[in-house]
C-alpha cells in the first residue's frame, strides 16, 4: 500500500477534475439535447408556428391567422440588470393588437411553450375558454372575452433567464410584441393615460395630458408626443367600456392608431410641456361630429406607449340673441305698455297747462 502525500494529492487533483468533467460532459450534452416532442406535442400542431427569438428591447410586428399560435422565446444574461434592486429587477412583456383579438401566454425557465389549445376552443358549437385549464403557463391574458381587442401588459419579476411566449389569435389579426428588461427605458403615460379636451373655437379643439414618466427615473427621457385625431362614423360604437374602440378598430395601441389614421396630426416635442402638463391644438374639426383623440409618448430610446384615448363630440353654437323668444315677447309687451302710458300722460299735461 502506497500512501500519497498531501503535496502529491494537490498535484494530482487537477488531472482528476479534468477526467471527471470529460466523463460527465456527454451526459450534459444528452440532457441539453433532450427530445421534448413526446411531452410538448402541442408544439407540433399544424397551426403552431416555429419558435423565433425576440431580443431585448425589440418590437416585432406580425400578422396572424385565426386559431393560429406564434411561439417566441426571450433570454437575458445581462448581469447589470440581474443586479438591480428587487423593485427594479423586472421584465416588461407588452402585447398590443393592431387589429383583431390576440392573447398572450407566458412560461418562464423551462419548456414546453404555453399551450393555448388546452384552454381555448373556438370551434362553432363547442366554444370553450377557461384560464385555469391552460397548461405550461405562468401568466396569461384575460381570455373570457371581456377584454378582447385590448393590449396585454405584463411587468413581472426577472427571476429567470429564459421566457417562452405563445401568442394566440381568435380571428385574423395583427400585433406587436415587445420584451424589455431595462424597464426604466419604457414610457408610462401620466395621469393613468387620461386625456381631457375643450373646444376653443368652432374649428379648434385643445387636448391636454400629463407628461409621461419612467420607473426607475434617470434611464432616459421623453423625446416627443405623437398626436392622433380621427372622426368617427355614426355607427362607430364601443363594444364595451374596456375596449377602445372595437377589435376591428383599435385606437389605444401604437400600431392600432397607425392603422386607423392616415398619419399623425402633429408631433409635440417634450420641451413644449410645462409643469407636468402638455397641450396640443387640433384645428379643422367639424361641428356636431364625434372625434377620437389620442397621444403616444416616445422615449429617447425609441420605445412608444399610447395613452387611454378620448371620444368627444364637437358642439359650437353662436348665440345671437340674449334671451329666448318668449322672454323677448314679454319684454316687448311691457315696454310697449309703458311707452303708451308715457305718451298719454304727455298729452294730458299738454292739455292742462297749454
Amino acid at each position: 500500500v502506497r500512501f500519497v502525500g498531501k503535496d502529491s494529492m494537490l498535484k494530482f487533483f487537477p488531472a482528476m477534475a479534468s477526467m471527471a468533467f470529460l466523463m460527465v460532459l456527454p451526459l450534459l450534452l444528452v440532457v441539453s439535447a433532450q427530445d421534448l416532442s413526446s411531452v410538448c406535442t402541442h408544439e407540433e400542431y399544424d397551426n403552431v408556428a416555429p419558435a423565433l427569438e425576440v431580443t431585448d428591447g425589440e418590437t416585432v410586428f406580425v400578422n396572424i391567422k385565426r386559431n393560429q399560435t406564434h411561439r417566441w422565446f426571450y433570454r437575458s444574461y445581462n448581469v447589470t440588470t440581474m443586479n438591480q434592486p428587487d423593485e427594479f429587477r423586472k421584465v416588461i412583456i407588452n402585447l398590443e393588437p393592431c387589429k383583431g383579438v390576440v392573447y398572450l401566454f407566458v412560461r418562464k425557465t423551462r419548456r414546453c411553450y404555453p399551450n393555448p389549445y388546452s384552454c381555448i376552443d373556438i370551434t362553432e358549437g363547442s366554444e370553450f375558454k377557461e384560464a385555469s385549464a391552460c397548461t405550461w403557463t405562468h401568466f396569461l391574458s384575460e381570455i373570457d372575452g371581456s377584454r378582447d381587442g385590448t393590449p396585454t401588459f405584463f411587468e413581472v419579476p426577472l427571476s429567470s433567464t429564459k421566457y417562452f411566449l405563445s401568442v394566440y389569435a381568435t380571428e385574423d389579426s395583427a400585433y406587436t410584441l415587445t420584451v424589455l428588461a431595462d424597464i426604466g427605458a419604457f414610457p408610462r403615460p401620466g395621469g393613468n393615460g387620461r386625456i381631457t379636451a375643450r373646444q376653443l373655437t368652432e374649428l379648434e379643439v385643445q387636448i391636454s395630458w400629463d407628461e409621461a414618466d419612467f420607473i426607475p427615473k434617470g434611464i432616459t427621457n421623453v423625446k416627443q408626443y405623437w398626436i392622433y385625431s380621427s372622426m368617427l362614423l355614426e355607427n362607430d360604437d364601443r363594444t364595451n367600456m374596456a375596449v377602445f374602440l372595437r377589435s376591428d378598430k383599435i385606437m389605444n395601441t401604437v400600431c392600432g392608431l397607425q392603422n386607423n389614421t392616415d398619419r399623425e396630426f402633429k408631433i409635440v416635442p417634450a420641451a413644449e410641456c410645462s409643469n407636468g402638463k402638455c397641450n396640443a391644438t387640433i384645428d379643422g374639426v367639424i361641428t356636431d361630429k364625434r372625434y377620437i383623440f389620442n397621444v403616444v409618448a416616445e422615449s429617447e430610446r425609441g420605445h412608444k406607449m399610447a395613452y387611454a384615448g378620448l371620444i368627444m363630440r364637437t358642439d359650437w353654437e353662436v348665440i345671437r340673441q340674449a334671451a329666448s323668444d318668449k322672454t323677448l315677447q314679454v319684454v316687448g309687451a311691457v315696454s310697449g305698455s309703458v311707452l303708451g302710458m308715457v305718451v298719454i300722460i304727455y298729452f294730458l299735461m299738454l292739455k292742462l297747462y297749454g
